[in-house]
């Protein structure tokens, strides 16, 4: 800074700061005493703001550097997948599969038949499979599916791959095709409940392993692969599957591979690309039940304050003060930091500098529904049941409110905020059913079955960029079978292999679900790879290398 700027500041703060002093005349060397230091606060000013982007930009370039050496090169393009030539074949067979109405209820109405038609379908759909000596099928607790693949070596543990059977009811009001149709439209999309959530995953499971032995390749290394029948409502199919296993000795598995958030190029700023975003914790969940009692009456001469209008206050205030955020507490910090090499200049070093952008960020991301369940517990006010008559006050009034709990964060935290927001005894809470949130699987470069899961994407979806995130409390918000395997192994790994664009997010259990021919396709591929990467990962001599430097 030159002398004739510094006087200018200087002489600025004098009009500004010590005018009174003026009147009475300010000593030559008190003036020269402050444009010294005013000059001494500039500099030190401009070397702060030097070191800070200095620091800044470093980050960005070292944590770069970091993920180049930790996950080393992209995988070179397979020639191994699946005959594209069938593909429509394969798209035919889960369009077929998609007409079974094997919905899942939350009560006995359970579609028995439905479910064993769908086991039939898939025993005369993939012959070699259903006879094929290393091949082992079973029917758990009379609608869930497991099949065992024997292995040719000993001495590593088992894997296992999930997903699931039973689909959501539908409001047939709302579809452009029977949402039981199974209907291809120009050979384009497949249309029907379950096409993504969750048919498309057991379909695409069992045609990679259809072809896989159709070639005469014999897998490696033993594998599970477990169908359960209700995970959109209860908890008798994964979980029956769960208890058999332990029953039999299994006391460990190397992996468990579930249905996840899918492959979107919508959701990150910053890039173009698509990100694949593998679960590697999952939010735990608290359904509440909140009731006020209040005086029953006739509507011509109502009480001050109704059990309806108590609760209705309750819940506003529910929805008006939403838990706080806990960005940086979870696995987010990883995701950025893993997309960061791959987005513009300037995201780039937002992305690697959250120490410092961590409150810009936190707030971008509360901006919208989607990514706002990334940072916090959420609140969804999803059930009412309050009068029964138009001139009746009714004696009570009661709401379901469901909360996705934050890892970071445990039911009783949710329950005790809940209660002091309502802030009424009038309200009283009940929990109908809770679970704490999942811990954070390994998935760092040391972290062998996540970085097979992730060379396995990479080699399919050849653009895409692999993180690591919350999965199903990104925006997939949902709930997995993964639950019951927790005993089994910390490698607990959801992903759903397909694209799918933020647009058709609302098909999930809404309107006109559907997949592409061409994405689901993708989906047998990706199965396919995970099934032969996955021999090359032994339990026993494990190394830290990038898995890609193992293909």
């Amino acid at each position: 800074m030159s002398d004739k700027h510094a006087i200018r500041v200087s002489g600025f703060l004098s009009m500004t700061v010590m005018f009174p002093w003026m009147r009475r005349g300010i000593p030559r060397r008190c003036r020269c005493l402050l444009h010294s230091a005013v000059q001494l606060l500039c500099c030190a000013f401009a070397v702060l703001i030097f070191v800070l982007l200095f620091i800044l930009f470093f980050r960005a370039i070292l944590i770069q550097h970091r993920l180049d050496v930790e996950l080393g090169a992209r995988p070179e393009e397979t020639k191994d997948l699946v005959d594209e030539a069938r593909s429509m074949e394969r798209a035919e067979r889960l369009a077929g599969a998609l007409k079974i109405p094997t919905i899942s209820y939350k009560t006995d109405q359970q579609e028995t038949q439905a479910f064993l038609a769908l086991h039939d379908y898939l025993e005369k759909n993939f012959p070699t499979i259903h006879s094929h000596p290393a091949v082992k099928r079973e029917i758990v607790n009379e609608l869930s599916l497991l099949y065992t693949i024997h292995g040719t070596k000993s001495g590593n543990a088992p894997y296992l791959l999930a997903s699931h059977l039973d689909v959501v009811p539908v409001n047939e009001k709302g579809w452009s095709y029977p949402p039981f149709g199974g209907i291809i439209v120009n050979n384009t999309y497949i249309y029907g409940r379950g096409a993504i959530d969750d048919k498309g995953g057991v379909l695409g499971i069992l045609e990679a392993l259809e072809y896989l032995l159709e070639q005469g390749y014999r897998p490696h290394r033993t594998f599970y692969i477990a169908f359960g029948h209700d995970e959109e409502a209860r908890k008798r199919g994964a979980q029956e599957i769960a208890n058999l296993l332990l029953r039999r000795g299994v006391k460990q598995l190397d992996f468990v591979l579930d249905e996840g958030f899918p492959v979107s190029d919508e959701l990150i700023p910053g890039t173009s690309r698509p990100v694949a975003m593998v679960g590697v914790s999952e939010k735990g969940t608290a359904t509440v039940e909140l009731s006020v009692s209040g005086t029953p009456g006739h509507s011509s001469f109502p009480p001050a304050e109704s059990a309806i209008g108590i609760l209705s206050a309750a819940l506003s205030r529910l929805e008006q003060n939403p838990l706080p955020s806990m960005f940086g507490y979870g696995p987010e910090k990883n995701m950025f930091e893993y997309i960061a090499p791959h987005v513009s200049s300037f995201y780039k070093t937002v992305y690697s500098n959250l120490w410092f952008f961590g409150k810009m960020m936190e707030y971008k991301m509360e901006s919208q529904p989607i990514t706002n369940a990334f940072v916090r517990t959420t609140t969804a006010i999803t059930l009412f049941h309050g009068g029964v008559k138009e001139n009746i006050v009714p004696p009570s009034a009661t709401a379901v409110v469901n909360f996705r709990v934050h890892p970071a964060q445990t039911v009783n935290e949710v329950l005790d905020y809940t209660r002091n927001i309502i802030a009424d005894p009038r309200v009283q809470l009940k929990v109908k059913r809770s679970r704490e949130s999942h811990p954070v699987s390994p998935h760092g470069p040391h972290s062998m079955q996540y970085q097979m899961v992730s060379t396995s994407i990479r080699q399919i979806f050849r653009q895409a960029i692999v993180v690591p995130g919350k999965d199903k409390d990104t925006v997939f918000i949902a709930n997995t079978d993964t639950r019951w395997y927790l005993n089994f192994t910390t490698n607990l790994y959801r992903f759903l292999p397909t694209m799918v664009k933020l647009s058709d997010v609302p098909r999930y259990h809404g309107n006109n679900e559907r997949i592409s021919v061409e994405h689901y396709n993708q989906a047998v591929n990706f199965y396919y790879r995970v099934m032969k990467n996955a021999d090359l990962l032994l339990l026993n001599g494990h190394t830290t290398r990038p898995f890609a430097a193992e293909l």
